[in-house]
C-alpha cells in the first residue's frame, strides 16, 4: 500500500513540475497567489425590465380606475337639497333671504334675494353660470385646471379662482362686478376684455336723461343732450376723503342701480280701489282646517342671525369688521331701512368699499321711499369727493326728482351746480344754477351759482 501511495506522490510532483516550467502558467500562479480574492461578477440585471414591466402595468391600472371619475362634470347643490347635474334649469331665490349653490368642486355661489339664475354648463374643471337678474357673490377656489364663468346679460366674466360679486339689470342694461379677491377678466359689448384685480370693480350702466317732473318746474332737462350714450370703465375702489384740489377731468365710475323688487304676486285680481272681499268656507271646511291647526306642531323660535347683535348695540363699524361676507349680505336683505342707512355711514366712515353696494341695496329694496331718496344723495357724495361729478349729477338729480323738498334738498341743488360745473358741462352747469338762485337765492352755493352765470 505504501509503494502506492509513494508512485502516487511521484506522479503529482512530476505533474506539477512539468505545469511550473511553462512561464505563463507560473504567472498565473503568482497573480493568483498575490490576489487570493476571486473576481466578483457583476450582479444580473434581468430583473429590471421585468420591474419597469409591473411599473407600466400598475400605472395603466390605476389611470383606467381614476378616469371615469377624473372626466366626469362636477355636480351642485341649491340649499339643502339633493346633489344635481341639471342644465338650464331656473334657480329662483326667495325675496327674503340669499339662497346657496356648492358644488363639489368646492366653489359656491350666494343668489341674493330675488336673484334668478340657472347653471349653463358643467364640465370636470369647473361650471358657467348664467346671472338672469340680480346679484350672486361667487367663490371659487384657484386650481391650474380651474375653468370657471358668469354670464350676465351680454357679459362674461372668466375665473380661475377668486371671490367676487356680479350683478345684472336686464331692465337698466347695468352690469356691475366688485372682485373681493384674486382676478376675472371681463368682456362684453363696447368693453375689450380686461383684468380685474381684488379691491377693484367695473360698472357699466346706460347713462339715460333723466325726465323732468312735471309738477316740478325746475327740474326741466337740458336740451344739450338727448342722446343715450353707454359708457364702461374699469374703477378703483370709491375715495370718499373730502376733494382739496380744483377741478379735474371726470373719471367714468359708473353704478349699478338695481331696480325694485316688485310686490309678491296674489291669488286672484281686485278691481283697481275696491277692497278685496274676504274669502268665505263652509262650515265644515273651517272647522277641519281648525282641527288642523290644533294638530300642527308649534314652530321652534327663530335662531337671531349674528348681524342682529351688532346691529342692536349700533355697532355698524364693527359689523363690517367682524361679520363674514355671506352675513353681511344676509343683513343687507333682511334688516331695515334705517339700520342700513346706519350701516352705509358707518362703511362711508371707515372707507369701505361696500358703501356703494350697501346704498344700492336699499334703493332696491325700499323704492319710493325717503331712504332709497337718501340713499341716491349719499351715492352723490361719494362719487362727487371721488371724482366722478357727471356721475354724481345723475344722482343728485334723482334725490332732486325723488325728495323736490326733501331735507337734502338744498345741499343736493347746490352741489349740482358744483358738479356740472367740474364737469364742464357748462349749459347743464347755467341750468342747475339758474334753479338754485330762484329757490335758494341767499343759500350756501349762491355765490358759485352766480360765478356760473357769469
Amino acid at each position: 500500500m505504501s509503494k502506492r501511495f509513494e508512485r502516487l506522490g511521484a506522479e503529482v510532483a512530476r505533474t506539477q513540475d512539468e505545469s511550473l516550467d511553462d512561464p505563463r502558467r507560473r504567472a498565473r500562479v503568482r497573480r493568483r497567489l498575490l490576489d487570493p480574492a476571486p473576481p466578483t461578477r457583476p450582479p444580473s440585471r434581468a430583473w429590471r425590465p421585468a420591474l419597469a414591466l409591473t411599473v407600466v402595468v400598475a400605472t395603466a391600472i390605476a389611470a383606467l380606475t381614476l378616469w371615469p371619475s377624473a372626466m366626469k362634470p362636477i355636480a351642485y347643490r341649491v340649499d339643502a337639497g339633493e346633489e344635481s347635474s341639471a342644465l338650464n334649469r331656473l334657480i329662483a331665490a326667495p325675496d327674503n333671504r340669499p339662497l346657496p349653490l356648492r358644488f363639489t368642486d368646492g366653489a359656491s355661489v350666494h343668489l341674493m334675494p330675488g336673484t334668478r339664475a340657472s347653471v349653463a354648463e358643467l364640465t370636470p374643471v369647473g361650471a358657467t353660470l348664467q346671472l338672469e337678474r340680480g346679484v350672486a357673490t361667487v367663490s371659487v377656489k384657484h386650481r391650474e385646471t380651474t375653468r370657471w364663468s358668469v354670464r350676465a346679460g351680454p357679459f362674461l366674466v372668466r375665473v380661475t379662482g377668486t371671490r367676487f360679486r356680479v350683478g345684472w339689470s336686464p331692465q337698466e342694461r347695468a352690469f356691475d362686478l366688485e372682485v373681493f379677491e384674486g382676478e376675472v377678466r371681463v368682456s362684453g359689448p363696447d368693453t375689450p376684455e380686461q383684468a380685474v384685480g381684488g379691491g377693484a370693480a367695473l360698472r357699466v350702466v346706460p347713462r339715460l336723461e333723466i325726465e323732468a317732473d312735471p309738477s316740478d318746474p325746475n327740474l326741466a332737462p337740458s336740451s344739450a343732450r338727448g342722446e343715450r350714450e353707454a359708457t364702461s370703465e374699469r374703477a378703483r375702489p370709491l375715495d370718499i376723503r373730502p376733494r382739496t384740489s380744483g377741478s379735474r377731468r371726470p373719471a367714468r365710475y359708473l353704478e349699478l342701480d338695481l331696480p325694485p323688487k316688485k310686490p309678491a304676486s296674489v291669488e286672484g285680481s281686485v278691481a283697481p280701489g275696491r277692497p278685496p272681499e274676504p274669502a268665505t268656507k263652509a262650515p265644515d271646511a273651517q272647522a277641519e282646517n281648525e282641527n288642523e291647526r290644533e294638530l300642527e306642531t308649534p314652530k321652534t323660535e327663530r335662531t337671531p342671525e349674528p348681524w342682529e347683535a351688532f346691529f342692536a348695540r349700533g355697532s355698524y363699524e364693527l359689523a363690517l369688521v367682524e361679520l363674514s361676507p355671506e352675513e353681511i349680505e344676509r343683513a343687507l336683505w333682511q334688516a331695515d331701512a334705517n339700520d342700513l342707512m346706519e350701516l352705509g355711514a358707518a362703511a362711508r366712515h371707515v372707507r369701505d368699499r361696500r358703501a356703494a353696494y350697501i346704498y344700492s341695496v336699499i334703493r332696491s329694496r325700499f323704492g319710493g321711499t325717503e331712504a332709497a331718496a337718501d340713499a341716491a344723495f349719499m351715492l352723490a357724495r361719494m362719487y362727487f369727493h371721488s371724482g366722478a361729478p357727471q356721475t354724481a349729477a345723475t344722482w343728485l338729480e334723482t334725490y332732486l326728482r325723488e325728495q323736490p323738498d326733501g331735507r337734502f334738498a338744498r345741499e343736493a341743488a347746490g352741489r349740482l351746480v358744483e358738479a356740472r360745473a367740474q364737469a364742464e358741462d357748462d349749459t347743464r352747469a347755467r341750468a342747475a344754477a339758474e334753479r338754485y338762485l330762484e329757490r335758494y337765492p341767499d343759500g350756501p352755493h349762491a355765490a358759485l351759482a352766480r360765478s356760473v352765470l357769469k
